[in-house]
């Protein structure tokens, strides 16, 4: 990925303990550094994730219109009996009626009957597989959820020893919560270590203080997974394009994430909607396009790295 022209690499802290998002960062360090290349790093540090508890199969199957028991609990031997989802009190964040999502949208439910604050019943919306310890996305939580939770700190005490260019805080809804977070990073700051600021944006409060979340952040990011989750999805494109001019008319970064590359996780060449979705952004005046599946999922990453490339290097020639 370095030869094919990355900018900078991510690194999603949330998918393992604390040393071992330290040993990633170390990692992508020691590549940037032996590369002889400008290359920034990029710790994008953990929100309050909701997410399904374990079963025996990784996945399994379902067919729309297939009624599921939730429980709380981190693991079952039998989804069909249960599917557990390891955040104590859901319940109390879902109405009858009420649609929620796993794996980023893929799959969605409808809420039929709540039994208490851990166990509900919900309906599946269409076809396909779930699987085990995926996120779920609950609208009437994500504004609601602490998403300063402990585990940051464990990976701040880390951070010097990889000193990421960047560190970017999720979830971020307002400037208060904002400035906890930067108070946090204060503390572990060492000499001719001060890494620039980016606000993830995830949610319809983050949306309404934006102006004041900038003036604290060196950048934002539109976080496009979440952030079409926690509102209507027609409404994304335009949260999109009000984000990066807002932050463009405050000379702050803008980096649009999630899904722009999508389709090359399986063709050699993007379709034509990602390549207009690329386009648009760059033309909007976004400062960087992140690729997250497309790279970490794919057996050539390299792939949608150049292709990526190719379409932001078109929009800035012309």
């Amino acid at each position: 990925m370095i030869d094919a022209g990355v900018d900078a690499f991510r690194v999603k802290c949330s998918h393992w303990g604390a040393q071992d998002v330290s040993n990633a960062l170390i990692q992508a360090r020691e590549h940037i550094n032996s590369s002889g290349k400008n290359i920034k790093l990029l710790a994008d540090l953990p929100e309050a994730k909701l997410r399904l508890g374990e079963f025996p199969q990784n996945t399994f199957e379902i067919n729309e219109g297939q009624e599921f028991r939730f429980l709380h609990g981190h693991q079952t031997s039998d989804p069909l009996a249960y599917i557990p989802f390891q955040t104590q009190n859901l319940a109390n964040y879902l109405q009858e009626g009420d649609i929620f999502y796993l794996q980023d949208g893929q799959m969605s439910f409808e809420v039929t009957t709540i039994h208490s604050s851990n166990e509900f019943i919900a309906r599946a919306c269409n076809d396909g597989q779930i699987v085990q310890c995926t996120g779920m996305a609950v609208p009437r939580a994500m504004d609601q959820l602490d998403h300063i939770v402990p585990f940051i700190d464990e990976i701040l005490q880390l951070l010097p020893q990889s000193r990421p260019d960047l560190v970017a805080f999720s979830f971020i809804k307002s400037s208060e919560m904002l400035e906890t977070l930067i108070s946090k990073l204060s503390k572990v700051l060492t000499p001719g270590w001060n890494p620039q600021i980016i606000s993830k944006i995830e949610s319809g409060q983050g949306i309404d203080n934006l102006n004041s979340i900038l003036e604290l952040s060196n950048g934002v990011m539109v976080a496009r997974g979440d952030l079409a989750l926690s509102m209507p999805f027609e409404y994304i494109g335009l949260a999109q394009k009000q984000i990066v001019a807002k932050a463009h008319a405050m000379g702050k970064y803008s980096i649009v994430a999630t899904g722009a590359l999508t389709s090359m996780l399986t063709q050699n060449i993007p379709q034509r909607s990602d390549i207009l979705d690329i386009t648009n952004s760059c033309l909007d005046g976004a400062s960087a396009i992140m690729l997250c599946n497309e790279t970490a999922h794919n057996e050539h990453p390299e792939r949608a790295v150049k292709a990526a490339k190719k379409i932001i290097n078109a929009v800035e020639q012309l």
